[in-house]
């Protein structure tokens, strides 16, 4: 290393102590002395951090200018069972800054990887530029909004979080942090592409070295030896003292990554990937003029509310499609309690559908039981629909989009999403425009996002049969 480098690296390191000393000192003494808060507010002049999610144009104006703001969106991803994690930092296709590596050296925690995708973002782009910085995580906007303002009386931070807060003192380009709304459609889908990222660093063994430990400690010295880490301190030297430009990993489009990064996103874009949004939205329709029972149906039911306040509810309306997506059996149930609420505007059900004109519930429900035995039945939260016919049916024959994991609500995987989200996002339908539901159009929508990943659904479910398989005995 020459002189001129070992200068430029002491006198980060320098800067990055006294930041610390100044934190420290702030957190203990603020409570008594609130001018140390202003002073400590002061370093971050550049700084706007807005915890609301709103809708943000993009190209706005900076904090501190008149350029044009360049957005990127963070997400930060972890899966505990297979123990790993990963960050994504996204810009637009092909960008060079795009940037996705593994987090699971750094933290399991899911705020704690969030940071450092915030982190990530912060430290690799140019100091001088303009920066708006989208994040769904409201613990990340928060942790960073105190930071900025000085009001870190008794704060806890890990070593990432004051680096992240340090690395915005260094920028002077003017830096705007914004909470999205997480995982929805319009102006933030572009939050779904960081998470698509995030995937795909899971999935890849490469670090990100020049991000700072993420563990819990918060002791000065601690914090004092996870940032001056060669890694960490050369990465920020040659970023706002040398000024020299970073480059992304070539995820998304695949430019420049390497083999093992580019089978990751392959695998990760077969599964989760959503729709671009460049195709035109169309109403689902049959596949063909086959209306033959086949090893596939499709299940959809209406329901009305009885007892106090209608919170209960009761079969409506059932419909069956086959495998091509032609109806096999629909038929309105009549009512065998008093019905309090017919839900008209979400089900279209009113008094005349389920009164006695109506066929039997015990014969609609026959009928449906015969239709569905010893096959496969696909819907979108299922186990209402087999709640109101009162029929139970085998787990291993139930295809459920409401609960199959990849296409749950990431990062987590833990909350279902809307049936018409998933049909928009994935197969590129427009459901549900109306006033009221068409369970034959539920039903096909649920049909089309099942026959899409079919061979992934199809194949955990073989592997996880094959999991469970008692061991043959030696004879």
């Amino acid at each position: 290393m020459g002189v001129g480098r070992w200068f430029v690296v002491w006198r980060l390191r320098l800067e990055l102590l006294v930041f610390l000393c100044r934190f420290v000192i702030v957190r203990t003494l603020g409570r008594w002395v609130p001018s140390l808060k202003r002073l400590f507010s002061s370093l971050f002049p550049d700084v706007r951090v807005s915890c609301a999610p709103t809708e943000v144009a993009k190209g706005r104006r900076g904090a501190s200018g008149s350029s044009r703001v360049e957005q990127c969106h963070v997400d930060g991803g972890v899966e505990l069972e297979r123990g790993r994690s990963g960050v994504g930092v996204w810009y637009a296709y092909g960008h060079r800054l795009n940037y996705a590596a593994s987090a699971s050296g750094r933290s399991m925690d899911n705020n704690a990887v969030e940071m450092c995708a915030v982190y990530a973002a912060l430290s690799r782009h140019d100091g001088e530029a303009p920066l708006e910085l989208r994040s769904d995580s409201r613990w990340v906007c928060k942790a960073l909004e105190r930071l900025t303002s000085g009001n870190v009386v008794g704060m806890r931070v890990n070593a990432v979080t004051i680096g992240a807060a340090f690395v915005l003192s260094q920028r002077t380009g003017g830096t705007i942090i914004q909470k999205v709304r997480a995982h929805v459609g319009g102006n933030h889908t572009d939050n779904a592409r960081a998470d698509q990222l995030a995937a795909v660093g899971m999935r890849s063994t490469e670090e990100p070295s020049f991000v700072p430990d993420a563990s819990d400690k918060d002791g000065f010295f601690h914090l004092v030896r996870a940032l001056w880490r060669a890694d960490v301190v050369r990465a920020l030297t040659e970023r706002f003292i040398v000024r020299s430009p970073a480059t992304g990993n070539g995820c998304i489009d695949g430019t420049g990554s390497s083999e093992e990064r580019r089978k990751a996103h392959t695998d990760v874009s077969r599964n989760v990937k959503k729709m671009d949004g460049v195709k035109e939205l169309v109403r689902p329709k049959p596949l063909n003029n086959d209306f033959s029972i086949t090893d596939v149906l499709a299940l959809d039911c209406e329901m009305v509310g009885v007892g106090d306040g209608g919170l209960e509810s009761i079969l409506a309306q059932v419909c069956v499609l086959n495998e091509h997506g032609n109806t096999v059996y629909t038929s309105y149930s009549r009512a065998y309690r008093a019905v309090t609420d017919y839900r008209t505007q979400v089900s279209g059900i009113s008094q005349r559908h389920v009164d006695e004109s109506a066929p039997e519930f015990h014969k609609v429900r026959r009928t449906v039981a015969e239709l569905i035995k010893g096959r496969v039945v696909v819907g979108h939260a299922l186990e209402n629909d087999f709640k109101a016919l009162q029929l139970h049916h085998p787990r291993e024959d139930v295809r459920d989009t409401a609960v199959w994991r990849p296409l749950l609500r990431p990062p987590r995987f833990l909350k279902p999403r809307r049936l018409r989200h998933l049909a928009r996002d994935f197969v590129s339908l427009k459901i549900q425009c109306g006033d009221s539901h068409d369970p034959a159009e539920d039903a096909l929508a649920a049909l089309y996002i099942y026959r899409r990943f079919k061979d992934e659904w199809e194949g955990q479910i073989a592997a996880s049969k094959q999991g469970k398989r008692k061991p043959q005995r030696d004879v």
